[in-house]
């Protein structure tokens, strides 16, 4: 077999295998409010709220918009609950029915919320995406940035490099227990033990449901060796066939907030340019921390100079 036809191989196995991981990050965004307490009263809104979220995230890979249908599959919804949620939502401008298909995707006024989001300074936001798109040209793979929320790590943003890997097994807007994922490991391990367990027992059931590969014993040796290695390593453990190193954003508490990603396949995550890409993820969250505004009694004021960002080099082609 030639080396091309192995890449194609590669590409087409991370390409099936991410469709599945996305459809698990769709029924974890429809299922994160099956064991939560609600506010008494909110329950609707609650119900409102996630099924916004979960068009939005399904309409991202379908432009022509989601059937009602794969809205109730996702949901597992009555369609006549999915109907009326769906037709408040039209109402308020926030989704739009296709008249021509019967299908749903986001409507005028989702976009303006997100360009009001867009145009809000937000320092960690601002300072990661540039740091992705340096990750992403030295790399010329995939980038992501996760943040924690709750039990779970969400995809924010992502950026892709010119080389021949596309990972596709993670977009904006897609969630999954903390620990799947390079990124979302790399938060899990900087939590205190107890707040570790607390994770693992709180998503132990979606693990088990989706993710056939992991379960709690093998997260926790993972967090172990990520907190030797000082990175995460997800060695195809989410979708087989896709590799992914990541280093967490710790705030000025040290809380894990986010985390920075790069993500391909084994062959280009080994040896030295693994070591360099780990090097160039750790420099960027240096000069990502070095930018967050530090609580007034620690700021800094000496004039100390901040990191550098690494510059775009030539690592060793795979």
């Amino acid at each position: 077999m030639s080396r091309q036809s192995g890449r194609d191989d590669d590409l087409a196995q991370v390409r099936h295998r991410g469709l599945h991981l996305k459809r698990s990050a769709q029924w974890n965004i429809a299922h994160m409010l099956d064991d939560q307490q609600f506010t008494p009263g909110a329950q609707s809104l609650h119900r409102g709220l996630m099924l916004l979220d979960v068009v939005a995230v399904m309409a991202r890979d379908e432009p022509g918009g989601v059937t009602l249908a794969d809205l109730a599959r996702t949901t597992s919804l009555p369609k006549s609950s999915l109907h009326r949620l769906l037709l408040a939502l039209c109402e308020a401008g926030y989704v739009e029915r296709v008249e021509a298909t019967g299908t749903y995707r986001l409507g005028v006024l989702a976009q303006v919320l997100g360009e009001l989001a867009t145009s809000s300074h937000d320092a960690l936001r601002d300072a990661a995406t540039d740091s992705l798109i340096r990750l992403a040209e030295l790399s010329e793979d995939t980038t992501f940035l996760t943040v924690r929320h709750g039990s779970y790590g969400l995809c924010v943003r992502r950026e892709e490099g010119s080389g021949p890997i596309r990972n596709n097994a993670m977009g904006p807007g897609d969630r999954h227990p903390l620990g799947v994922g390079a990124g979302s490991l790399a938060m899990l391990a900087e939590l205190p033990d107890d707040e570790v367990e607390d994770a693992l027992e709180r998503n132990a059931h979606i693990i088990a449901r989706h993710y056939p590969l992991i379960d709690s014993r093998t997260l926790r040796d993972l967090v172990a060796q990520t907190r030797r290695d000082g990175y995460a390593t997800n060695a195809g453990l989410a979708a087989p066939g896709s590799w992914a190193i990541g280093v967490a954003i710790c705030a000025p508490d040290g809380s894990p907030t986010a985390a920075l990603s790069i993500a391909s396949i084994e062959q280009r995550l080994s040896g030295a340019r693994r070591t360099e890409l780990v090097d160039a993820l750790h420099a960027e969250v240096e000069l990502i921390k070095s930018l967050w505004p530090a609580p007034p009694s620690r700021r800094a004021t000496d004039g100390r100079s901040r990191p550098t960002a690494p510059q775009k080099g030539h690592l060793p082609h795979v």
